[in-house]
């Protein structure tokens, strides 16, 4: 089983179906996919989820399910990983009138940042 091409598989299947998915739904199954690869920051996404787990008073839902958060976990996972970037980069294409490049993978990530969407 090879993640990087099951995934651009479900993609590709999310494309098919316009009027159901959004670019928000890919980036929320890119997230899963980044999050089995154990990509973390700052204990962002599976650490502080486990720990959510363990202490149920330490998180609200929101904390995982935020959007902004949510991209910009993913956004900084493709800066890392080059299987991440051709995930998103697929997910974006189809999605934006402009191709994806790291040039607006860093537009996007400074935009996220500069809105104070932090882990």
């Amino acid at each position: 089983m090879d993640l990087n091409e099951d995934t651009l598989n479900v993609l590709q299947d999310m494309a098919e179906a316009p009027n159901e998915m959004s670019f928000g739904d890919m980036v929320g199954f890119i997230q899963y996919q980044t999050n089995q690869k154990g990509i973390e920051f700052d204990g962002y996404f599976r650490t502080k989820l486990k720990n959510a787990a363990d202490h149920p008073l330490s998180f609200d839902e929101e904390y995982f399910t935020e959007e902004n958060r949510s991209d910009l976990y993913v956004f900084l996972a493709a800066e890392q990983d080059s299987d991440v970037f051709s995930w998103l980069e697929f997910a974006w294409n189809l999605t934006h009138d402009e191709q994806f490049t790291e040039n607006i993978l860093h537009r996007e990530i400074y935009l996220l940042q500069e809105k104070g969407v932090k882990f």
